[in-house]
């Protein structure tokens, strides 16, 4: 009888064992971001773990499943097979468990949301760039904290009991009877209770202070929900009917989205006087005047420079920008532009096709659908332009090879294309190499009109610029090297012949190293600046309209004269009648600005966010409409 109740007690403390790790875990957590919480009260804290016990014991649950199918067997037969099974399956969870909490707690710092399955999408292309941002001692010390958490959690657990007596027929049926129970007990918290409503990430959201709700999420739930849904696009975000949604973005497709409203003045949070210095009468505060859009030839020659983790803040910060400062006054000068997405490969997506970032996926890395998308370079080819984009890494990480070949460059500069000893950091070359080998092509064998893009990496972690120390500060320091790479790149354009009919075009991906821990839920965080510049512009202006990366390609292709009705989601902003307004992800969250309202709705919780203005209530809708007719749009490619 013993053995019997044995098991009976290795069953629960199995199941106890599993939800203890998932609370320590949180109580790590908290210790480790306690200066992101340091407004956050104890008893909140505490229910942080009250909170999150629910996905904890739900994972419990899950892991429990084959302990107590074994368990059962082990009643007629715990023999060697049985038992390398047993400790093979608490061997493997205890690693896996180990590397998710480990894994949520070190990236929680970089970006901001609980572990789900965007690691997974960029090991999957290129497991050496996804741990390009690590330094050497941080791989070693992220490898032995998994080790040693993985060691102490398979150290917990209880060894098989012996198999049951023959002769014990009636407790053993009584054991049976008890372990099936149990067994089939597990769905409750697995499943969340009885009620309709099922666990979900959201299920242990409680506080308007979005951290606190990360810190109480399991990650390793967070991350098997995001990989199983990963692929059902078309079930998801159906806020409402579909002719409702189809009608709310028709008025952010085809109508002027500004409110009869009072007006909100949300260029105090964005301008500062010191950014820019009004030295000049050519400077106009409208981008509308048609002079503007006047070029100095129809057809120039046009490059794209997408800079890595540039934002408006970074811009802010003295001494750290001047060559990008100073251009904001040699062309258009976007100053309310947003950047739509967190990530370099939806914001590359954003740019190069006017499609906005997702919110759980990267279309990116599903080629079959990401090559059937509208792009600037597929446009352009089709008029007669040569196309080439530039990349410092390796172009097959996150499928970018598949996507940009796909959709219209007719060829693809990497890594692979520069000598070993031009190898300098760990994301590959390094931006002042990159620049120079687009200008050798230029020199050399560029055909014109030509559409050249490059992606820059060196302003990304681990800031690793090659014979570089201007600041003492390594993430600024980085930041300075790309801005002076850039700098230098302009001024030998400028003294090149073609230089009168060529266009360059500046953007930032995303909000990158700085500020560290940036809240994912302040508009400053996607503010970017956007500058069209190059002798083909004729006059220098401020643009104060507001856009975002989703509109350069119709905003660009306007001012070409060349059909952009491809680009469903795109706004030309030299347009006075096109709708006006920018619209952002990040993983299950999104926000919309316009002139007069702005709002941060997360899908997770069902929940505003942060909402100012007098319409936000409609500004939702039409958020929703809009998330959820790219989904739609995303699902039938």
């Amino acid at each position: 009888m013993y053995e019997m109740m044995a098991r009976i007690k290795i069953f629960l403390l199995t199941f106890l064992l599993w939800t203890i790790v998932g609370m320590t875990s949180k109580i790590v957590f908290l210790l480790a971001y306690h200066a992101l919480l340091d407004d956050a009260t104890l008893s909140e804290q505490l229910l942080v773990m009250w909170y999150g016990t629910r996905l904890d014991i739900a994972i419990a649950g899950y892991l429990t499943l084959l302990p107590g199918l074994l368990l059962i067997i082990s009643l007629w037969y715990s023999g060697r097979i049985l038992r390398v099974i047993w400790n093979g399956y608490f061997a493997i969870t205890a690693a896996i468990a180990a590397l998710a909490y480990v894994a949520n707690i070190g990236l929680y710092g970089y970006w901001g949301f609980p572990l789900d399955n965007t690691p997974l999408l960029y090991l999957k292309t290129s497991p050496a760039d996804a741990m390009a941002s690590l330094t050497f001692w941080q791989i070693i010390l992220s490898l032995a904290a998994i080790a040693i958490t993985a060691i102490l959690i398979y150290k917990q657990h209880i060894t098989l009991p012996e198999t049951v007596k023959s002769e014990e027929v009636i407790g053993k049926v009584k054991c049976l009877g008890i372990l099936i129970l149990l067994e089939a007990t597990l769905i409750l918290p697995i499943r969340g209770g009885i009620g309709t409503g099922t666990n979900h990430t959201g299920s242990v959201y409680f506080s308007s202070n979005i951290r606190l709700n990360h810190a109480a999420v399991n990650p390793v739930f967070c991350f098997i929900e995001s990989s199983l849904h990963q692929e059902e696009i078309g079930t998801k975000y159906r806020f409402m009917p579909d002719d409702e949604a189809t009608a709310l973005f028709s008025e952010l497709s085809y109508t002027n989205l500004r409110e009869d409203t009072a007006v909100i003045d949300l260029r105090k949070e964005t301008a500062d006087a010191s950014l820019r210095k009004e030295t000049t009468d050519t400077i106009e505060d409208s981008c509308f005047n048609e002079a503007i859009k006047q070029l100095r030839d129809t057809r120039p020659n046009i490059i794209l420079i997408t800079l890595e983790g540039f934002s408006d803040t970074v811009m802010r910060v003295k001494g750290v920008t001047p060559n990008l400062e100073r251009l904001t006054h040699e062309g258009l000068y976007f100053s309310n532009f947003y950047a739509n997405s967190f990530r370099t490969d939806r914001a590359l997506v954003s740019v190069h096709s006017g499609l906005p970032a997702q919110t759980t996926m990267s279309i990116m890395d599903i080629p079959r659908k990401s090559t059937s998308l509208p792009s600037i370079a597929g446009t352009l080819s089709k008029n007669g332009y040569n196309t080439v984009f530039y990349y410092g890494g390796d172009i097959n990480y996150s499928n970018m090879r598949s996507y940009f070949m796909g959709t219209g460059f007719q060829q693809c500069v990497s890594d692979k294309d520069f000598p070993l000893e031009q190898h300098t950091g760990k994301w590959g070359v390094a931006d002042g190499a990159v620049y120079d080998r687009m200008i050798a092509d230029i020199k050399g064998s560029a055909k014109e009109p030509f559409f050249y893009s490059i992606m820059t990496e060196s302003s990304h972690e681990p800031f690793d610029v090659p014979n570089y120390k201007k600041l003492n500060d390594e993430v600024l320091n980085s930041f300075a090297y790309a801005d002076e790479c850039l700098g230098k790149f302009i001024e030998q354009l400028k003294a090149l012949p073609l230089w009168n009919n060529t266009m360059v075009v500046v953007v930032p991906d995303h909000l990158g190293a700085f500020p560290a821990n940036p809240d994912n839920y302040k508009y400053w965080r996607y503010h970017s600046p956007l500058i069209i510049t190059g002798g083909v512009i004729k006059k220098p202006a401020v643009c104060s309209v507001i856009g975002s990366q989703i509109d350069i390609a119709a905003t660009l292709l306007g001012m070409l004269g060349i059909d952009h009705s491809d680009f469903t989601y795109s706004k030309d902003m030299l347009d006075s009648s096109a709708p006006h307004f920018a619209f952002f992800t990040f993983p299950d969250a999104m926000g919309m600005v316009t002139d007069s309202n702005r709002i941060f709705f997360d899908n997770t919780s069902n929940k505003l966010i942060s909402a100012e203005g007098t319409s936000t209530d409609l500004l939702t809708k039409k958020a929703k409409a809009f998330l959820q007719k790219v989904y739609d749009d995303l699902d039938k490619r």
